[in-house]
């Protein structure tokens, strides 16, 4: 019995021993490879069997074939089974064997020359055709003119009629690919590749903030625009671009507006606890206390805040209160399309105006939407107003409109053109890419400091910031106009000052920004509530900063994002790259509904959303598509 069982330990201890070695061969198997094994192509094949090596592989020369194996039988069966005839013809160790494989070598070098050249030409057309679709797309371009700019390119060889390559460039020209279809699909691509950049961009970003408004499009379409500003509180670098244009197709509610929110971000990879802040312009679905967006996006971030656009609540402080100014504006719009809405009057009026050689050669429509509308139309009709006067009486027409010769509201007009042209420069200092909130607020403040000014000047009669009503009652302003209009702008700062509230928490984050050195340390726990941040790191930090306040002396004049980089404290830093993410504006979706409107025009009604979506996204990014990922990652051919 010990027996069997010694015989048993020892059959089972061989039996596992085998099993490991075999366990171990067939490892030693699996990872066998040409490298590892010191397989290469030996200098002797050439001769023997016209095989050479290409790239660390064995190459037939006779059939220009790449042998798989790295073995010299192998490379002798598939000489034997293919191309036995060559020593018959050609003895080995002969002249007439060694002069056929130099030729033969020479050929395949040759035809491996043509193959990358031609590689090299596919991968320079499919550049070009990148990047002529990438003009196509920042211009609003249909996809269908890719093959004008083409035709273009052909008619006009005669500008290499003196080069001795024309026909090559000929030849290229009409082997770039920029049919409708693959315009398309080239702008879809950068549009993902661009989308791709982000996504990179936002994974490495500390915070981030969004702007989001809502129009519709020709085909009565609801388009949800959605831009996004991250921070890196590393390095400071802020990125801007458009994270989405949600179509909406039904229904345009707070909950529908965040349902497409929601699918924007998660697309995106961003969840709703680290979206630092959103801009809207204010509207009910965006600002509803219980079911607007700002409320559903709560309710899964209840620190998130939230801000009415600045440059909205600048235009509704711009509206006329008063009725006297209504009363003005609603004349010189009357006026205005009396003479714009019927054409042959239209024609003589633009003639007389040419004939006088006016200050303007017409007078514009207003639009109420448009900010900078009223001032532009005020403007043009106090410089053409003599002629105005002049062909209402031509035409028997003085009679209709006979307040235009009233003192009194000829004084209210030059008053009304002056006040806007104010607010229209206020508005345009508003506008603008990359402008951060405090930069905003500062112009806001500003121009408040500005109205109790024109309002003490206004009083003593000195009318030095309004030249047209200095003109028109040629600086003797009457007593009773005076109060009225002491009145309106005192009405204005009122409604400037009762407005952007809800930027009132931003008020020493400004300071921080641009003051750090010098900010009061007690205003730190204010911050700190606003933005869920600790406030003891925050105090210890800044207070060390100010501490040594004279090592930074030379970044105080330096921009913000350039002084912040070289601040150090974790909190701190991540607090300012908190308030730069934030936008003070949604003029930034603004400008790209009108970018939308070129490209989705009457004429492209039937666009799709997500061509309209990739076309849209190139055209309104400040950054350019990676073109060498994108042609390495494409099969290179050429059109037919």
């Amino acid at each position: 019995m010990d027996k069997f069982g010694i015989r048993g330990e020892k059959r089972g201890d061989v039996s596992n021993e085998g099993t490991h070695a075999n366990e171990g061969t067939h490892a030693n198997k699996k990872s066998r490879s040409i490298s590892s094994e010191g397989r290469r192509v030996l200098e002797e094949w050439k001769n023997q069997f016209a095989v050479t090596d290409r790239d660390g592989q064995p190459f037939c020369l006779l059939c220009c074939k790449v042998l798989g194996v790295c073995k010299t039988n192998k490379v002798q069966i598939h000489f034997d089974t293919t191309h036995a005839t060559l020593n018959q013809k050609y003895p080995p160790g002969s002249q007439d064997r060694a002069l056929k494989i130099t030729n033969l070598e020479k050929n395949a070098g040759a035809e491996q020359n043509i193959m990358r050249a031609s590689l090299k030409v596919s991968q320079a057309v499919t550049l070009a055709t990148f990047k002529i679709s990438w003009l196509l797309a920042k211009h609003g371009k249909p996809f269908s003119d890719g093959e004008l700019v083409k035709n273009c390119f052909l008619e006009s060889q005669c500008l290499f009629d003196d080069l001795s390559n024309k026909s090559e460039i000929i030849r290229r020209i009409k082997s770039l690919q920029l049919s409708n279809d693959t315009v398309t699909r080239r702008i879809s691509e950068m549009s993902e590749n661009l989308t791709e950049q982000l996504k990179t961009k936002l994974s490495t970003a500390s915070a981030l903030s969004l702007a989001a408004d809502e129009s519709t499009d020709i085909g009565d379409i609801a388009q949800l625009c959605i831009w996004v500003r991250c921070v890196n509180s590393e390095t400071f670098e802020v990125t801007e671009d458009l994270l989405a244009l949600k179509s909406l197709h039904e229904r345009t509610r707070g909950e529908d507006i965040h349902k497409a929110l929601s699918e924007a971000c998660k697309d995106m990879n961003i969840p709703p606890s680290s979206i630092v802040s959103i801009t809207t312009d204010g509207a009910p679905a965006m600002m509803g206390k219980h079911k607007g967006l700002v409320a559903e996006m709560r309710r899964f971030a209840p620190e998130l805040l939230a801000f009415h656009c600045i440059v909205h609540q600048q235009a509704l402080c711009s509206k006329l209160g008063d009725g006297y100014l209504m009363n003005v504006m609603d004349t010189v719009v009357k006026v205005v399309n009396f003479i714009r809405t019927r054409p042959l009057l239209h024609r003589r009026f633009v003639a007389l105006l040419d004939e006088v050689d006016g200050a303007y050669g017409d007078v514009v429509l207003h639009s109420e939407v448009r900010w900078l509308s009223r001032g532009k139309v005020l403007s043009r009709f106090l410089a053409v107003l003599p002629e105005i006067e002049h062909f209402l009486d031509d035409i028997g027409e003085s009679e209709r409109f006979s307040v235009l010769k009233d003192k009194k509201w000829r004084t209210n007009l030059a008053f009304l053109a002056d006040i806007t042209v104010h607010l229209n420069k206020l508005n345009l200092q508003l506008q603008g890419d990359g402008k951060h909130v405090d930069d905003l607020l500062c112009c806001i403040e500003s121009f408040k400091l500005k109205l109790g000014l024109y309002i003490a000047q206004l009083n003593d009669g000195d009318l030095t910031h309004f030249p047209l009503l200095h003109d028109m009652c040629e600086d003797v302003l009457d007593t009773k106009q005076k109060e009225r209009f002491v009145a309106t702008v005192s009405q204005m700062k009122e409604k400037f000052t009762a407005r952007f509230s809800d930027f009132e928490k931003l008020k020493y984050a400004g300071q921080l920004i641009r003051e750090p050195f010098t900010f009061p340390v007690d205003k730190i726990k204010d911050l700190a509530a606003s933005f869920g941040l600790p406030r003891q790191p925050l105090e210890d930090e800044l207070i060390d900063v100010q501490g040594r306040r004279h090592t930074y002396t030379v970044l105080q004049g330096s921009s913000v994002t350039e002084m912040w980089r070289n601040i150090p404290g974790q909190n701190l830093r991540l607090l300012s790259s908190k308030v730069l993410s934030i936008f003070g504006s949604t003029y930034i979706c603004e400008r790209t509904f009108s970018a939308m409107s070129r490209i989705k025009s009457r004429f492209r009604a039937r666009l799709t959303d997500y061509n309209l979506q990739s076309q849209l996204h190139c055209a309104v990014t400040p950054f350019e598509p990676n073109f060498t990922k994108l042609i390495s990652s494409r099969q290179h051919q050429c059109s037919h």
